[in-house]
């Protein structure tokens, strides 16, 4: 199989509500800015994509106000000038920010086939996952790695009574990359008309197209919780003082620039 042209959605305009909870409203950090290893939670999310050569254009979704700290999370790859990268403003659901991405690859006019929609908070992707994953969208027009459920799972009401014994025969777990034919999820995703989907393959189905599973991977999980980052708090509470410094440094900067505007006069 050649390797099929394809773009890059990444994910990263969610609040990490969950997992900042314990700091006050504003904050907190977003978790794709946090480092493990020495590299951003995003930056790693990304970075599997670049080793293969099919890539063509990254549109990053942005929380409204981190357009800088996104960019910075990027680290190098920012300066890979070959492939046209985008910073975009989500939109109030992911199901939104996923949509604005798609529109605006579309205007951009490019040449790709395929489109991946990946977590900005899934670090652990690997390119064969990838390779994978793109390799059954190539040939079913829609794939998303996925892993089988272990656990026997029930379903309980509002009070945490157990009301049902559900089987998991045939129950998956779902990740990220979904790879889609990009036309095809471009529609989909025009036609939902807000109607809300957990994900893209599910709105992808819903416009009548079909979608297969491939092997996912135990290790591509997403970081949700301080807990998934071993010196998270550590790491949370050092980003915050750089920030609040970064902009008592702003501050300063436009008072002083404004004084000079004044021709020095208090």
């Amino acid at each position: 199989m050649h390797m099929p042209s394809f773009a890059l959605v990444l994910t990263a305009a969610g609040s990490s509500l969950r997992f900042s909870s314990s700091f006050a409203e504003g904050e907190g950090v977003k978790k794709e800015f946090l480092k493990i290893d020495g590299h951003s939670v995003l930056y790693r999310a990304a970075e599997p994509f670049f080793e293969l050569p099919g890539l063509c254009a990254v549109v990053i979704t942005c929380r409204e106000g981190s357009e800088d700290e996104t960019l910075v999370a990027m680290e190098d790859l920012v300066d890979v000038g070959s492939i046209p990268m985008l910073f975009i403003k989500g939109g109030a659901t992911r199901q939104e920010s996923v949509r604005l991405a798609l529109e605006r690859l579309a205007a951009l006019d490019l040449p790709f086939e395929y489109v991946a929609v990946h977590d900005g908070a899934r670090p652990f992707v690997t390119p064969d996952l990838i390779v994978r994953t793109l390799a059954m969208a190539y040939t079913a027009g829609g794939a998303v790695p996925a892993t089988a459920l272990t656990d026997s799972i029930r379903r309980c009401d509002a009070s945490g009574r157990i009301v049902e014994s559900v089987p998991r025969s045939g129950l998956m777990k779902v990740q990220t990359p979904q790879i889609f034919d990009f036309h095809k999820l471009l529609e989909a995703h025009r036609i939902a008309e807000g109607d809300e989907a957990t994900d893209d393959s599910e709105l992808f189905i819903r416009a009548g197209h079909a979608c297969y599973v491939i092997q996912g991977d135990e290790a591509n999980r997403k970081i949700t919780y301080e807990e998934d980052i071993p010196d998270a708090r550590a790491q949370i509470l050092e980003y915050i003082e750089q920030r609040r410094r970064g902009r008592e440094d702003r501050e300063h900067d436009q008072m002083f620039r404004s004084f000079v505007h004044q021709g020095g006069q208090a």
